[in-house]
């Protein structure tokens, strides 16, 4: 289409957008925003049976092909069954995106991933108070909460064991949100199919698709 407007071939077009990508992503990010402290504490009560639930964090994949020149076995997971790169993906209890890092290898589980982001509560301002519901395989330390794992709740006196299994089942319920964020980055099929260009670029690619979401948001809520 855009070939056809300006009277070029497609090879040019693909030239010029590819050249376009960081322009892209430095004018969009802004839209990425993370929270002050003071917004945080505004987002407590929004999950009510978790009022001090404030947000969500999960991880996604982006399937890639297999390396020719670099260690295969550093971008190959053995959960997903393919070669890829992570993204963790933090949302607000609203459902908006916050904060996006891209560029986790493969081998690299969530609670890996998480280790190496920056650290949400002193490079990513967090208060002390407030959670962000994760699912099992993270740290279970602020600012993160997670469900208990069965044998947790089995190590628990009988009349704790019930209040523990409803605690997982808000937790879950909660964590919906953030399960649908990355469903609404992965309406760019670039998110979800297999990436087929230079793989350096995927950050940038990652990061502008996580703006035109919170772009959709601002503009149909």
């Amino acid at each position: 289409m855009l070939s056809v407007i300006f009277d070029v071939s497609v090879s040019t077009i693909k030239d010029e957008m590819h050249a376009c990508i960081p322009i892209f992503e430095e004018t969009y990010s802004r839209l990425i925003h993370w929270p002050s402290l003071d917004e945080w504490q505004d987002l407590q009560g929004g999950w009510g049976k978790l009022p001090f639930a404030v947000g969500a964090i999960d991880g996604t994949s982006t399937e890639i092909y297999r390396p020719i020149t670099e260690p295969q076995e550093q971008y190959y997971s053995g959960h997903r069954q393919y070669h890829c790169i992570h993204t963790q993906v933090v949302i607000s209890n609203e459902g908006r995106i916050c904060y996006v890092e891209c560029g986790f290898l493969g081998h690299q589980n969530d609670a890996q991933q998480y280790m190496l982001m920056r650290n949400i509560g002193q490079q990513l301002p967090f208060p002390d108070e407030l959670f962000l519901l994760g699912d099992k395989i993270y740290p279970n330390r602020h600012p993160v909460l997670t469900a208990y794992t069965r044998q947790q709740i089995v190590r628990k006196p009988r009349n704790m064991q019930r209040k523990c299994r409803k605690l997982n089942r808000l937790i879950t319920h909660y964590r919906v949100k953030v399960e649908h964020a990355i469903g609404e980055l992965k309406h760019y099929k670039v998110m979800g199919t297999l990436w087929r260009h230079p793989r350096q670029r995927l950050t940038s690619v990652v990061t502008i698709c996580a703006a035109f979401v919170c772009r959709r948001k601002d503009l149909f809520t």
